[in-house]
């Protein structure tokens, strides 16, 4: 085990560039292992609780790199954060309180009654994003439109009528 000591810097302050490097490699492919334990949505979704995810563990992987943090110390909290979400994604699918708490929920914007204002002005949404998804609907004209709704990821979708 020395010699991975040694490859690692395990023992040293100032790390050497092929021990950066090293540590990069072995970062990468345990970031890999990391994503396959917290599961396919934790990069696959970009709602705020799988973004959260992807940038802590992001932040403490790379202290494992720079050599700045205990290795093995950033490791597991990196772990443990990959455990955390897949139990609060379980948790999420079995628990509609838990989710929503999670989540939220999406925003009714538009319905036959017309724009709702008040959830326009509340989450900053422009004319122009709704006429854009609109657009991107390959529609035309607002009849053709039975919802729009401002969802947990931040896109506009749009239900035709």
């Amino acid at each position: 085990m020395d010699w991975l000591t040694t490859l690692l810097g395990l023992d040293i302050e100032e790390l050497a560039w092929h021990q950066m490097m090293f540590r990069a490699i072995l970062i990468f492919l345990l970031a890999m292992i990391f994503i396959r334990v917290s599961g396919m949505r934790s990069f696959g979704t970009r709602a705020p609780f799988d973004v959260v995810l992807s940038i802590t563990i992001g932040g403490i992987l790379s202290r494992c790199i720079t050599g700045h943090y205990p290795f093995f110390a950033c490791l597991g909290a990196a772990f443990t954060l990959a455990i955390c979400h897949r139990l609060i994604a379980f948790l999420c699918s079995k628990f509609g309180f838990v989710r929503r708490a999670v989540e939220g929920q999406s925003v009714l914007l538009y319905d036959k009654d017309g724009l709702k204002s008040k959830s326009i002005v509340k989450y900053s949404i422009q004319l122009e994003d709704l006429n854009r998804a609109l657009r991107q609907q390959g529609l035309k004209d607002w009849s053709d439109v039975l919802t729009i709704s401002y969802e947990v990821d931040g896109k506009i979708s749009v239900v035709k009528k």
